[in-house]
């Protein structure tokens, strides 16, 4: 999917510094890119105008050629249908276990079940949580609830995938192993937009668009390098 942000400005309160200040850019369809920045940049604002979680207060967001506030809902939920999303609080259901936080998704698409349940395994394998399958989410810790939430936005094989801090609370080993999953979707050619403030992850991503944010504003547009050649 491709994206474009025109002069977008987004204010919660009148009065306040906006959460995004002026910001024009484009990630082409297909792209691994990294938004970067201090907490309060504006890097969760601008993946909820995404979503259509919110709209802007001036300027406008494009999807594949769809600007994102003019859109109907029944268009809006079939983007959304292409879409995969990682929230920082992981919006699990409570009662349900991690396992079926994930396969539920993508049985009430109308996949077969049996279909539905290899992929779910595949990918808990893939990510190293099959141990974690049968818990509830309160019995998570909050990396655990975070690999689940990744496995349930992978799982549809969206065209879009949208990861708020995908690795603020694994361990490195965890972190590494997310960010070869988040490669090998993205050469699949899904759209893969995560935001982070963690070089280290930074570093695992050669070649994606980095988009540093700072107050809201966008101050650099580059291309990640390897680890040995960063400084």
């Amino acid at each position: 999917m491709r994206v474009e942000l025109q002069a977008v400005t987004v204010v919660y309160r009148r009065g306040f510094v906006p959460a995004l200040d002026g910001v024009s850019l484009t990630i082409p369809d297909g792209s691994l890119a990294v938004l970067t920045g201090p907490t309060g940049a504006g890097k969760t604002t601008l993946l909820r105008l995404l979503f259509r979680e919110l709209v802007p207060t001036s300027g406008s967001v494009w999807l594949d050629g769809v600007n994102l506030a003019a859109v109907r809902f029944r268009e809006l939920q079939r983007l959304r249908r292409q879409m995969g999303i990682v929230f920082q609080d992981c919006r699990l259901l409570p009662r349900e276990t991690a396992y079926d936080n994930v396969v539920l998704p993508l049985l009430w698409r109308g996949v077969p079940a049996r279909q539905a349940h290899g992929m779910a395994l595949e990918l808990f394998a893939d990510l190293g949580v099959s141990y974690l399958r049968h818990k509830l989410p309160a019995e998570l810790s909050g990396g655990e609830q975070q690999l689940i939430a990744l496995a349930r936005a992978l799982l549809p094989r969206p065209r879009l995938l949208l990861a708020d801090e995908p690795t603020g609370n694994v361990e490195p080993t965890t972190a590494a192993r997310v960010a070869e999953l988040l490669r090998r979707v993205n050469h699949q050619g899904t759209t893969v937009i995560l935001a982070t403030h963690s070089t280290e992850l930074l570093t695992a991503f050669a070649g994606a668009l980095c988009i540093e944010l700072c107050d809201g504003r966008l101050v650099r547009l580059t291309v990640a390098r390897p680890a040995g050649e960063q400084g």
